[in-house]
């Protein structure tokens, strides 16, 4: 297009363009900032204000050098928009942040116009910016401010808005929006009308008309509620008038005053209800006026055994045990309102525990006091309950660790003052679990008050017993005469807790261990002298169960290590941080897999791998394995049927049972459970059980085993001829498969004896249709020995280490049915 020309010599724009002086000699002249392009778009000239301004001269602004004083938040924009003008050749305009020469950044207006020649070619781009700095500056304090109004409008707890006089919303505030359903900015621009309703507006609009008049009204409606009864709203209507007396708009102040009016009603309905309840409350109320009764309920004749006529007239404090006088007469005096303690007399002289609340009540002029009486006998007692109970156990009776502690601290301060000695005998009971799994918690229970009672009977009477938790006790020694003193009430302890004890007609014997430290020769302290004795009490339980053990400082550390294991196996449970590893089992003629054993392993942070023997036994003596066991059954399962999906053979999955866990009572519906949960079909996972486990011809063991056959999953015993295992039990129980232990196989090429003992558990398990499969295979000439003697199947690192799952994997992947096994790995 054509511009009209902006010089005095009327020289057409597009010259000027092309002629540099005329540029310079023109555009310096203007105020605004003037900034010209070629036809390309790109900056042939800037004037002396962009100059002044920016602080850049027209060399680094040449090209696209201009776009470098725009603001980085606003450049690609800029960029953008200004490609997309000179596209289409139409003006580029935009605001946007331009640098000053003194380092800020102030906002312009940008106006660039195509510029053609006579013969309407685009010969280049005149723009100008203008400094908007100031309005943009004013818009964002507007905004700023309505945004307080609008922040502070919204969090006052007061319904705003404001009308026309057509009655059309100006403005609303959230609560008021929300109060009749519509969003601030639905219910904007709506009439009154729309906004509350034809039935609401009909009732209103006298109220409209008389502030359209310039008039202020308040009044008070109810309105329906859907969560509940109606609610009371109080409505200030406030007209805006302009000099000229003309009302503007109108503003509406509503406040919920439901609460205020339900406060009335509530006070009107106090008042009935305190007549009422007088006549009807089990707590006794009194009247009375200058110490003397003049009225009561029902309840408090009850309470003291008199009748109307007895009570009334007589003074308050005939009623009042001596003890409880003055205080009764103080708060009187003081006109206290608080509840306080104290105890009346019945009329058959017996003293009553109350709590009295007074409150002074003007009548007819006249103070009067109202004292409720409320019996507390039975708090007092729960009091006293709750107290022994706090330091107490509830089981036995016995003083609790609270009341050991305190106790122990007395008896250990008096020794450091006399010098004298005191020992500590920490006593668990051996085998108490077993009761606990067979006979039931009750049962347990009964035990434990029992022998708490033996124990109790067995020593002195300044001699102190507690029970610590589960079937943990401790015995407190005060003033021995010698450090091997508390060896007489060790032993007179060992013989009254073994004793059977009768329950549920079977004679049972539990043992105990325990464990002695004494002061001060083995700690200074409480704790110190506990953890001793608890650490000797496994000394003794390590020594075979049911003997004590002496303290020693070789044990101190041995404690400590224990400790520190235990407190690391339980954060490892917490955080699930075993790993499983998996020895392949081979049928020994054809190599094909014909299971994998899972076995657990425990990597540390450093690299090392903790092995099963060195944290298993700790996990059995703390009580931790249930939980280590419960994750490795459900672990193994779910890896198990992974490999199944992936198409890889599917054997079986061995897992190694502990004597805690085969004992558990819940153990078939557990494996019922975690079956179900991961989808591994039973036939697909194998118990391995030790001899010692089928030891206890219990019924209860008999039904597990069953039990666990009925759900298709496959019973082994591991490490067979280590144990006392009978030919009985094999042939009793569902038994799958022997596993000859590593100890005979390891020197069967060279020892007879171990020949001999292979080659019978091979035929014992052949003969009575059981499976045999010899464990810790290295060698080939133990391999030939056993498969010569008719073993059928296989485990160890001739053919392969226990394995990562991933590993395990890739060697199922190679023992597919009917493909050539692996070559042995060398031992």
């Amino acid at each position: 297009m054509s511009v009209t020309p902006l010089d005095p010599t009327r020289r057409g724009l597009a010259e000027v363009l092309d002629d540099p002086a005329a540029q310079a000699g023109l555009f310096n002249a203007f105020p605004a900032l003037v900034w010209c392009a070629d036809g390309e778009g790109r900056c042939s000239f800037v004037n002396q204000a962009w100059e002044d301004f920016t602080g850049r001269s027209l060399a680094g602004a040449r090209g696209d050098g201009w776009l470098a004083a725009v603001h980085p938040g606003d450049r690609e924009e800029v960029r953008r928009a200004w490609a997309e003008a000179r596209g289409l050749r139409r003006p580029f305009e935009a605001e946007f942040r331009l640098a000053r020469a003194d380092g800020e950044y102030g906002w312009v207006h940008h106006v660039a116009q195509p510029v053609t020649d006579e013969d309407g070619r685009l010969a280049g781009y005149l723009g100008t910016s203008h400094d908007v700095s100031e309005r943009r500056e004013a818009e964002l304090t507007a905004r700023a401010r309505e945004g307080e109004m609008r922040l502070l409008a919204d969090n006052v707890p007061v319904l705003i808005s404001r009308f026309d006089p057509q009655l059309r919303c100006l403005f609303a505030n959230r609560a008021y929006a929300a109060f009749w359903g519509w969003s601030v900015e639905d219910v904007v621009g709506r009439t009154v009308r729309e906004i509350i309703g034809e039935a609401g507006y009909a009732e209103i609009g006298p109220h409209i008309e008389r502030v359209l008049a310039g008039g202020t009204v308040t009044y008070e409606r109810a309105i329906p509620s859907p969560e509940g009864p109606p609610r009371v709203i109080e409505v200030n209507l406030l007209p805006q008038r302009a000099d000229d007396g003309r009302v503007l708009s109108g503003f509406v102040l509503i406040t919920d005053i439901t609460r205020h009016r339900l406060s009335e009603q509530a006070v009107r309905e106090s008042e009935e209800r305190l007549r009422k309840f007088s006549d009807a409350t089990h707590e006794g109320i009194v009247f009375h006026e200058n110490g003397v009764l003049t009225d009561c309920n029902d309840a408090a004749l009850r309470l003291i055994g008199h009748r109307y006529d007895e009570l009334v007239g007589r003074p308050v404090l005939d009623f009042v045990a001596p003890e409880s006088r003055e205080a009764v007469l103080a708060n009187i005096r003081a006109g206290y309102e608080r509840p306080y303690e104290g105890a009346i007399l019945h009329k058959d002289g017996t003293r009553i525990a109350v709590e009295m609340t007074g409150k002074v009540m003007p009548f007819a002029g006249q103070h009067h006091r109202m004292t409720v009486i409320r019996d507390i006998r039975d708090r007092k007692a729960a009091e006293a309950r709750i107290q022994f109970l706090a330091h107490h156990d509830t089981l036995t009776g016995l003083p609790n660790r609270v009341l050991l502690m305190d106790r122990l601290e007395f008896i250990l301060a008096s020794a450091r003052r006399r010098r004298s000695m005191v020992g500590i005998l920490f006593i668990d009971l051996d085998n108490f679990k077993t009761v606990n799994d067979s006979l039931g918690h009750a049962s347990g229970d009964a035990l434990l008050r029992v022998v708490a009672a033996r124990i109790e009977g067995a020593i002195r009477a300044v001699d102190v017993v507690s029970r610590l938790g589960g079937d943990e006790f401790l015995v407190v020694l005060p003033d021995l005469e010698s450090e091997q003193a508390p060896v007489a009430v060790a032993e007179k302890l060992l013989a009254a807790v073994s004793e059977p004890v009768s329950l549920e007609g079977q004679d049972l014997s539990v043992s105990p261990s325990i464990g002695i430290s004494v002061y001060p020769r083995d700690g200074a302290d409480a704790d110190t002298l506990i953890k001793n004795a608890d650490a000797a009490m496994y000394l003794a339980k390590d020594r075979g169960r049911s003997n004590f053990q002496f303290f020693s400082e070789r044990l101190s550390q041995t404690a400590f290590n224990t400790l520190s294991l235990e407190t690391r196996l339980r954060e490892a449970i917490r955080e699930e941080a075993f790993e499983i590893h998996y020895q392949p089992q081979v049928h020994l003629a054809s190599g094909r897999a014909v299971g994998m054993e899972a076995l657990v392993r425990w990597p540390q942070r450093d690299g090392t791998v903790v092995m099963p023997n060195d944290f298993i036994p700790v996990a059995e003596q703390r009580g931790l394995i249930m939980p280590i066991g419960a994750w490795v059954l459900r672990e193994a399962c779910r890896q198990n049927r992974r490999w199944q999906l992936a198409g890889l053979p599917q054997v079986p999955v061995a897992v190694n049972l502990s004597a805690i866990q085969f004992k558990q009572r819940d153990l078939v519906a557990h494996v019922e459970r975690v079956l179900a949960d991961t989808g591994l079909d039973p036939a697909w996972l194998e118990f391995e059980l030790t001899e010692s486990m089928l030891m206890e011809d219990t019924p209860e063991l008999q039904r597990t085993l069953e039990g666990l056959r009925a759900l298709g999953v496959k019973l082994a015993i591991d490490d067979f001829g280590t144990g006392h295992s009978s030919l009985a039990h094999l042939k009793r129980f569902p038994i799958d498969r022997l596993k000859v232990d590593r100890s005979f196989v390891r020197d069967v090429a060279a020892d007879p004896d171990d020949r001999a003992i292979c080659a019978a558990i091979v035929d014992l398990a052949r003969n009575m249709g059981i499976t045999s499969l010899a464990e810790g295979v290295e060698t080939r000439e133990q391999l030939e020995f056993l498969r010569v003697r008719g073993c059928e199947e296989m485990q160890g690192f001739l053919e392969s280490p226990p394995l990562p799952a991933a590993e395990a994997a890739e060697w199922l992947a190679r023992h597919r049915e009917g493909e050539a096994p692996a070559q042995p790995r060398s031992a």
